[in-house]
């Protein structure tokens, strides 16, 4: 699965934003739900994503790779 773009980052948060907004809710709750509708929007943002890895190999050289993120 590919990860979504900054944009749908963006507008996941701000769907996890509006879903408590103008309606009585119970604040704790609230906080709740939205926490997790960010932590699975950031999620989606992270897992799939391509990533170069760098870092020093066993005997001294700078190594270099790329990478799927996975959960």
């Amino acid at each position: 699965m590919a990860a979504i773009t900054k944009a749908q980052l963006a507008q996941k948060i701000k769907e996890a934003f509006d879903a408590d907004s103008d309606v009585q809710v119970n604040p704790s709750e609230a906080r709740k739900r939205q926490a997790d509708k960010i932590a699975d929007a950031i999620s989606l943002f992270v897992i799939g994503r391509e990533t170069i890895v760098t870092g020093t190999s066993a005997t001294g050289g700078a190594v270099t790779g790329t990478g799927i993120i996975k959960e």
